[in-house]
């Protein structure tokens, strides 16, 4: 009789198949167990710190100076104050001329506050050399004479129009020195010939200041033919002329050696009658000082003139104490009685227009210059030198020239 057969386990059965399993169970076990470990390595640095140590260093005994110092200590002297004593002292106060202001009478005093504030201010009235002759003035005119003699006479050329072209350069210079508070103006005159640069007194701006160089740029320069700057021709003499009866009229379009523009100013009829005798005029540069004071109402007035005093009588006759008195009376119509208000004539002579070693015309020495001027301006004030030698105002660049043109015209140089 045969056993009946075991049935086998089911693992037994399938023991390939179960052995697979397992082991896929295990792996995926171990890469779950993979994926959700994280190795951290964290590394713990100590702090640094430091340790103090002392160090032990042997000490040097101090050694005693083997020369004794002695301090002497000296007490200071006693400081003594010292009294200051305030003078109280008269100030003259300078009289400003504002431009006029339309609405208002008696000018930037009639605004309120009158002239004291004008003290308050500190202005200080400029000196000015004028060739050696100085003068202190708010409101100044120049006077110089343009004509023949101031460049050599008829025989001019350009070695002795050197001197009037000095003499234009250090006008420019002291017109520029000016400062901006004061007023000026300028004129130039021949004989019977009167030509302001402006018609009435300008404040010393940078703009008026240009005036004065535009203005005298083309008068009697060096080169060229021509005889000075006042030979007109007709067409321009004529229009002067007209001018003059309608001053204060402007003329422009003049000759290329002439100056820029002209005012032209003629004395009137009413004032020649009132301070001069019947058929005497006034001429050279008491004609431009005339015109001065009765336009212009200058406190200071410079003239540079060339051996003239006026156009009337000798100078032996007494004209200079009879041109005094003229201007005396004069002063007092336009300025009033206050003798400290009148203006100062200061007085340049000019004895030759170049220092070629051949001068035609004698040096005026200070006593003649003293006799013959000086009744004007010593009894105006005023202070008269003679201008001798044009040199000593020339600049390095003027002097190279000058001495360029001597060589070449020096021998032939006119008065």
């Amino acid at each position: 009789m045969t056993e009946p057969k075991k049935k086998k386990r089911f693992f037994a059965k399938h023991a390939k198949s179960s052995a697979m399993v397992i082991s896929l169970a295990i792996h995926g076990i171990l890469i779950l167990v993979a994926i959700s470990f994280v190795a951290v390595t964290v590394i713990q640095k100590k702090d640094q710190s430091f340790e103090y140590k002392q160090v032990k260093r042997p000490k040097q005994p101090l050694k005693k100076l083997k020369v004794p110092v002695k301090v002497k200590r000296s007490k200071p002297k006693p400081k003594l104050r010292q009294r200051v004593v305030v003078k109280n002292l008269r100030r003259n106060t300078p009289v400003f001329q504002m431009p006029e202001v339309r609405g208002f009478s008696g000018g930037v005093g009639a605004m309120g506050g009158g002239g004291d504030g004008v003290e308050s201010i500190g202005f200080t009235l400029p000196e000015i050399d004028f060739f050696g002759a100085k003068g202190k003035g708010e409101k100044v005119v120049f006077i110089v004479h343009f004509g023949p003699a101031t460049i050599g006479g008829q025989r001019a050329n350009p070695f002795t129009r050197m001197t009037g072209y000095t003499i234009r350069k250090r006008l420019e210079d002291m017109v520029n020195g000016l400062p901006g508070y004061t007023l000026f103006n300028v004129f130039a005159y021949y004989v019977g010939d009167t030509i302001a640069l402006n018609p009435t007194i300008m404040l010393a701006s940078d703009e008026n200041k240009q005036k004065v160089m535009d203005w005298m740029a083309p008068v009697n320069p060096l080169e060229g033919r021509y005889k000075h700057c006042f030979d007109w021709d007709d067409d321009s003499r004529s229009r002067l002329k007209e001018a003059e009866r309608a001053w204060p009229t402007i003329v422009t379009n003049l000759p290329f050696y002439s100056m820029k523009w002209a005012y032209p100013y003629e004395v009137p009829d009413e004032i020649t009658q009132k301070y001069l005798p019947e058929g005497i005029d006034f001429k050279h540069w008491g004609r431009a000082v005339t015109g001065a004071v009765q336009t212009q109402k200058p406190d200071v007035i410079f003239v540079l003139t060339t051996n003239y005093i006026d156009g009337w009588g000798n100078q032996d006759n007494g004209e200079p104490n009879k041109m005094l008195n003229i201007y005396k009376k004069m002063f007092q119509d336009v300025y009033g009685p206050d003798k400290k208000s009148w203006p100062s004539i200061n007085i340049v002579v000019l004895e030759s227009a170049a220092r070629s070693g051949r001068n035609d015309r004698r040096v005026t020495p200070m006593d003649k210059m003293n006799s013959r001027w000086g009744p004007v301006f010593k009894g105006t004030r005023g202070e008269g030198t003679v201008l001798e030698d044009i040199t000593k105002f020339m600049n390095e660049d003027e002097e190279e020239l000058y001495r360029k043109y001597k060589g070449e015209y020096g021998n032939n140089s006119g008065r």
